[in-house]
């Protein structure tokens, strides 16, 4: 075996290895982007908004804000704003 494949193979076996130790080290556990959905208190909030503009501004916003998973002929998208 040549200096050349002796490189390259020695290239493929660090980068495996760094890969197998990346999947070992312990990571935290985050919902990600769910954590940051509307709450219900946020919803019974919404009784106090007497101006019906701002009513309709707030309930939109919430509503945008609830992450949605749609599964459409077989493929599963998240859609979250």
């Amino acid at each position: 075996m040549d200096s050349y494949s002796k490189l390259v193979f020695t290239v493929i076996a660090v980068s495996l290895a760094i890969i197998a130790a990346k999947m070992l080290e312990p990571k935290a556990a985050y919902a990600g982007p769910f954590s940051a959905g509307p709450t219900i208190g946020d919803f019974i909030d919404l009784r106090e908004i007497h101006d019906p503009v701002k009513l309709s501004e707030a309930r939109s916003k919430l509503m945008r804000g609830i992450p949605l998973v749609r599964v459409q002929g077989g493929q599963i998208s998240a859609d979250v704003e």
